[in-house]
């Protein structure tokens, strides 16, 4: 982030400090409980959003050149890179009989060999080989290649549309707002660590919920991170579909001693990214975490997170350092779980038909739209 950017979000932060008040929509908004209930609704976003738009799969680092990954996400996919670099993507399903391809979760590319009848794919999708083919004359080859997804990788990240389409146009898909951002993190080459995989009982949008809002942390994380944080008080921005949260930090004022050219927008707060349609970005002083967030049938929820690092640790101080940073956002990331199960319980229950957003919840109100939109949809009530 540029840091002429830091100095107008510092300066926004401060005239919310002296009006005692946050960032806030013109008025409460409202959402019917239903869109955490509807199976049918559940299809749709898996089917109409999440396996059509551009999501999170890997970080680039994981599949060296002449490598491949595969992900069990919303379709098993098989990520390649040739010797000379070049990524693609495929659904990691023999084109015979459906049989899942490759089991092997990464390793050098090779001849993928199906499990069940032996048909054989290079690692750029093509089909090599049938045994017995004779009993697969008059059928045209071409057709029973590996199915291909489109996969562009940005900011140092794989990203790929989990069914077949176009090519992936993330310059247009991202915007200059958030490109900037991240070009300015400079995280392209930063490292794995501690990766996460968390599945827990509720629908998948209360789980991005918990992540837009800040009104829950002096009650929701008492234990944990309530001491850092002012309480109630953000910045919410909104950039096409994505995101952009800034939760402020107590430590706010030492700025006044400083000159604009020492301000530092991540020593005063949290920068939380919302990346449509359901990857979490939060940039903190010296760590970024990502978490993206998968439906895993209608009332469950899969979040694959990592840290990023400028640097893999190499003394045992910094690993102890990172790893204590990443006990308490877990942990508070457990208090957030907690109260959404309470929530999907309480929810069932049949006690409302609505649920609110207060008008300092902003980015609760643009994501539901968000979904509202992508699916012709109108539930949010603003």
């Amino acid at each position: 982030m540029q840091h002429s950017t830091q100095v107008e979000l510092l300066k926004r932060t401060l005239a919310l400090v002296e009006k005692g008040r946050s960032d806030c929509a013109p008025a409460p908004s409202a959402l019917p409980v239903e869109v955490y209930l509807d199976e049918e609704r559940y299809r749709r976003e898996r089917d109409e959003i999440l396996r059509r738009e551009p999501v999170l799969v890997a970080r680039s680092s994981e599949i060296p050149a002449g490598h491949f990954l595969t992900r069990e996400l919303l379709a098993p996919l098989l990520l390649t890179r040739d010797e000379q670099g070049r990524l693609r993507g495929f659904l990691n399903v023999c084109k015979h009989r459906g049989t899942q391809l490759v089991g092997d979760a990464s390793g050098k590319n090779r001849v993928f060999v199906c499990p069940y009848h032996a048909w054989a794919y290079n690692p750029d999708g093509q089909l090599r080989g049938i045994p017995h083919g004779y009993g697969f004359e008059g059928i045209d080859r071409n057709c029973l290649n590996l199915t291909e997804v489109p996969v562009a990788e940005r900011f140092g990240a794989v990203w790929a549309r989990l069914s077949p389409g176009p090519a992936l146009d993330l310059d247009a898909f991202f915007g200059p707002e958030i490109i900037a951002d991240f070009e300015g993190f400079a995280i392209d080459d930063h490292v794995i660590f501690d990766p996460q995989d968390i599945r827990r009982p509720v629908n998948w949008k209360l789980t991005i919920d918990t992540f837009l809002e800040n009104y829950h942390v002096q009650k929701a994380h008492q234990a944990t991170i309530d001491h850092l944080f002012w309480p109630n008080l953000g910045l919410f921005e909104r950039f096409g579909r994505h995101i952009r949260n800034y939760y402020v930090k107590r430590n706010l004022g030492e700025i006044a001693d400083q000159p604009e050219s020492a301000w530092n927008l991540r020593r005063h707060g949290n920068l939380l990214y919302y990346l449509w349609p359901n990857t979490l970005v939060l940039v903190e002083p010296d760590h970024i975490d990502f978490s993206t967030v998968f439906p895993d049938g209608p009332l469950a929820t899969r979040v694959l997170g990592h840290t990023l690092l400028a640097e893999e640790p190499v003394t045992d101080k910094a690993r102890r350092y990172f790893e204590k940073n990443n006990a308490i956002l877990y942990s508070a990331l457990e208090e957030d779980f907690a109260l959404a199960a309470r929530v999907q319980t309480g929810i069932q229950a049949g006690a409302s038909d609505l649920l609110w957003h207060g008008s300092f919840e902003p980015a609760l109100k643009w994501f539901h739209q968000n979904l509202d939109e992508a699916l012709g949809d109108r539930r949010v009530i603003a």
